[in-house]
């Protein structure tokens, strides 16, 4: 398997959730400031030009969350349960990290970097920025319920979460103390200190 993922980004999750399988794997650094995205060699995997993209033999992967969802099948991986009401939460979990925060984070990487207005981009940054912290919100409450954001054992939605938790660069929210706790116990895993180290991340969140 090989994957291609730019540092910090949510391919990062994947990539801790390969850790976790202890899959054998290589990896490929995409970065899009120098336009490794837009390079043929690339395009012809992802002609979208987006990371993550996994690549297993014949088979080429090119969404974040079915991305997760192949390697947990693919090893068994108690990160997304099989069955139940345990599966049920852990995958609800998943797509909100990826259609619900993901694309509210997306907003504020748009509005910095492409708002002209500077009058105009305070609002409407403010705007966004208050849709994430309402999110959070959100995460805080559910973790008052449970211990990991899908229930008493840890799944891939809470790698998604603190993969997210570190986009810092836009906006700043405020978590929460069982947040707080969360990003703690989920970082200091040996899987995903091993991806920070690969990717060469300085992880600041709830530092």
């Amino acid at each position: 398997m090989k994957l291609y993922y730019t540092s910090g980004a949510c391919s990062f999750a994947v990539h801790a959730l390969l850790n976790e399988c202890g899959a054998e794997y290589e990896t490929q650094r995409v970065e899009m400031s120098a336009g490794d995205n837009k390079k043929p060699e690339f395009l012809k995997l992802n002609s979208r030009g987006q990371v993550p993209v996994l690549v297993d033999g014949d088979t080429v992967l090119r969404e974040g969350a079915a991305i997760l969802m192949y390697v947990a099948d693919k090893f068994k991986s108690p990160m997304i349960p099989q069955s139940g009401a345990e599966r049920q939460a852990a995958l609800e979990w998943m797509m909100f990290c990826n259609s619900t925060l993901h694309p509210a984070y997306s907003a504020c990487f748009f509005i910095a970097r492409q708002t002209i207005d500077a009058s105009a981009k305070e609002a409407i940054m403010n705007a966004a920025a208050a849709r994430v912290q309402m999110l959070w919100d959100d995460v805080e409450l559910q973790l008052g319920k449970t211990a990991y954001i899908a229930g008493a054992n840890i799944t891939v939605a809470d790698l998604m979460l603190c993969t997210m938790a570190n986009w810092l660069s836009a906006t700043q929210p405020k978590f929460g103390p069982k947040t707080i706790a969360l990003i703690k116990k989920v970082t200091a895993r040996p899987a995903f200190q091993a991806a920070l180290a690969t990717e060469e991340v300085t992880y600041k969140a709830a530092a």
